[in-house]
């Protein structure tokens, strides 16, 4: 034989069928954790087997479900525990996704407070400069009414001094009318006393 090629731990090994307790010794380099004593005395590995040919239904003629391991609980247990992880990660996806539209509409609710309170910032702003146009407008107005008033009242007071004036020149005619005879006298008097002089 060739050396190096062979397995080390080649060795006798004691199955057992758990269905019917049938056991048998045989070479083999299976791993074991248990040990059984043999009807030689010796201790060798255990390996348990579900069924065997002393209870396959091939040799016997009975159909029999051989679940002395709990091989069906097992695996339900484990699919179960995998059906629960797999609800519980959908569960968490579930309120991640609820949390992301309560936070998305959150931002979107304020988004919209905020672009209202800009549009009523906006239309005070825009009420303010038309309220303030108005009273420049008005205050104008008035300005441009006064001024007219007081222009108003400037052509009357006008008016009324022109209505005034022919008559003032009619009454400076008549005191000078009178001052002339008395300049005419003053200088008849002043050529008569030269000639006495």
């Amino acid at each position: 034989m060739k050396k190096g090629i062979h397995p080390e731990n080649y060795r006798l090994v004691v199955f057992k069928d758990i269905s019917n307790d049938y056991s048998f010794i045989t070479k083999s380099t299976v791993e074991s954790k248990e040990t059984i004593q043999w009807e030689d005395g010796n201790e060798y590995p255990l390996v348990k087997l579900e069924i065997s040919h002393t209870s396959h239904p091939f040799y016997t003629g009975k159909m029999k479900l051989v679940d002395t391991a709990g091989r069906v609980d097992k695996f339900r247990s484990r699919f179960k525990d995998r059906k629960e992880k797999q609800e519980l990660l959908e569960k968490e996806k579930e309120e991640a996704r609820q949390q992301a539209a309560e936070k998305e509409e959150a931002e979107k609710a304020e988004r919209a407070e905020i672009k209202a309170r800009k549009e009523k910032a906006k239309a005070d702003k825009k009420a303010a400069a038309q309220a303030r146009k108005e009273a420049k407008e008005a205050q104008a107005a008035a300005e441009q009414a006064k001024a007219e008033a007081a222009a108003a009242e400037g052509a009357a007071e006008e008016a009324a001094k022109a209505e005034a004036a022919p008559e003032a020149p009619a009454a400076e005619n008549t005191e000078a009318a009178p001052e002339a005879p008395e300049a005419a006298q003053q200088e008849n008097n002043e050529e008569s006393s030269e000639d006495k002089a």
